[in-house]
């Protein structure tokens, strides 16, 4: 029974947190979510391409140093 009540307790707490995290987001973006989702797609977007071109990058010079011989 105990343990019910925690569990009711920590889930209560986490919808709190939530709305207030989604609460933040709403009011920082004067109510424009999609502009705010679209913000974080093009950030992860570029973060992925940037990522994506490091590794490439270390792949090349990894090959250009392994067959230098």
């Amino acid at each position: 029974m105990l343990d019910r009540s925690l569990k009711e307790e920590q889930v209560f707490r986490v919808d709190e947190r939530l709305t207030r995290v989604v609460r933040i987001i709403v009011e920082q973006y004067d109510g424009d979510v999609r502009a705010f989702v679209e913000s974080i797609r093009y950030t992860v977007e570029v973060n992925r391409k940037a990522q994506a071109a490091s590794d490439h990058g270390d792949e090349a010079s990894w090959q250009h140093d392994t067959f230098e011989d």
